[in-house]
C-alpha cells in the first residue's frame, strides 16, 4: 500500500538531513570550522519555506524537519564519542529503508492515524492509545512497510525497584560457542541459527538480483525479493530473542551477564 503523503514527507525529511551534511561537510573543508545543525543550519528552514527554489520544503511538518537536524547534530556527537564505535555520517538514499519520520500533534482514531499535513492514514492500532499522544514516530521498511510508534502519556507510575532478591531467582548468563548461551544452573540453549537455514533460499534470490540490469524493473522487483527474505529472517531471529528474553524474566527476579569488551 503507497502513502503519496508519507513519500513526500520521507523525502523532504531525507533532503533536508542530505542537505544540511553536506554544507557542513562543504563549511568545514573551506574554512575549517564546524557548524551546529541545531544552532546555525535550524534558521535557514524558515529562508528555505520562503524562497522560490526551496519553497516545497514547507509541505513537510516543521517538527519533522527540526527533528531532523537534532539527529543531524546527534550522529556527529556519536561519532566524536570515543566510547563509541559510530561512523562517519552518510547521505540517505530513497531507496531502501527510510529510517525514521518523527512529528507531533497527532490524532489516534479506530484504524486510522493522522498527523500534520497529511491525510487520514489507514492503519491496524494493535493498542488502544489510552491517555495523551505526545508524539508518533513512523518509520518505512525495505520492504516497503510502514510502521508507527506512538508516544503516550497514561500517568501510570513507574514501580519501585526491589531491595531483596531470593537467591533461587536469579540466574547467570554466559555467551555460548556452539549453543546461544548457556545458564548458570547448566541448562544450555540451542542456537536456532535462522541466516544458516534460510542461506539457500537467499543466495538463489540474489543471484537471480545480480543478473538483473541495473536500473530496471526486474531488478526493483528482484530486489524487492531479497529484502523480503532478509525481513523474515529478521523477524524470526527478533521474535525468537524476545520469547527467550520473556522467559528469562518471568522466570527470574535477576539475570546477570557478562560484560564483553
Amino acid at each position: 500500500m503507497g502513502y503519496p503523503g508519507l513519500n513526500r514527507q520521507f523525502g523532504i525529511v531525507r533532503f533536508v538531513w542530505n542537505r544540511a551534511l553536506a554544507a557542513k561537510k562543504h563549511y568545514f573543508k573551506v574554512r575549517g570550522k564546524n557548524l551546529s545543525p541545531t544552532r546555525d543550519l535550524k534558521p535557514l528552514l524558515a529562508v528555505a519555506k520562503k524562497s522560490r527554489k526551496y519553497g516545497w520544503v514547507a509541505q513537510a511538518d516543521s517538527i519533522a524537519l527540526q527533528e531532523a537536524l537534532r539527529n543531524l547534530q546527534t550522529a556527529f556527537q556519536k561519532f566524536f564519542d570515543p566510547k563509541l564505535n559510530n561512523g562517519f555520517p552518510r547521505f540517505k538514499s530513497k531507496h531502501g529503508k527510510q529510517g525514521s519520520y518523527h512529528c507531533m500533534s497527532v490524532s489516534i482514531g479506530d484504524g486510522w492515524i493522522k498527523i500534520p499535513k497529511c491525510p487520514r492514514i489507514k492503519a491496524r492500532v494493535h493498542r488502544a492509545a489510552n491517555g495523551k499522544v505526545n508524539s508518533i514516530t513512523i518509520s518505512k521498511t525495505s520492504t516497503g512497510k510502514y510502521y508507527a510508534s506512538v508516544l503516550v502519556e497514561d500517568g501510570t507510575v513507574e514501580p519501585e525497584a526491589k531491595k531483596a532478591l531470593s537467591a533461587q531467582a536469579v540466574t547467570g548468563v554466559d555467551l555460548g560457542l556452539s549453543h546461544l548461551c548457556i545458564y548458570s544452573n547448566g541448562e544450555k540453549q540451542k542456537n536456532p541459527r535462522f541466516l544458516k537455514r534460510a542461506a539457500i533460499n537467499l543466495r538463489r534470490k540474489q543471484k537471480t538480483l545480480s543478473r538483473k540490469k541495473k536500473g530496471s524493473r526486474n531488478r526493483a522487483k528482484a530486489r524487492l525479493l531479497v529484502a523480503k527474505a532478509h525481513e523474515r529472517i529478521a523477524n524470526t531471529r527478533n521474535d525468537f530473542q524476545h520469547k527467550l528474553s520473556k522467559r528469562l524474566i518471568d522466570d527470574n527476579q535477576a539475570v546477570c551477564v557478562e560484560t564483553l569488551k
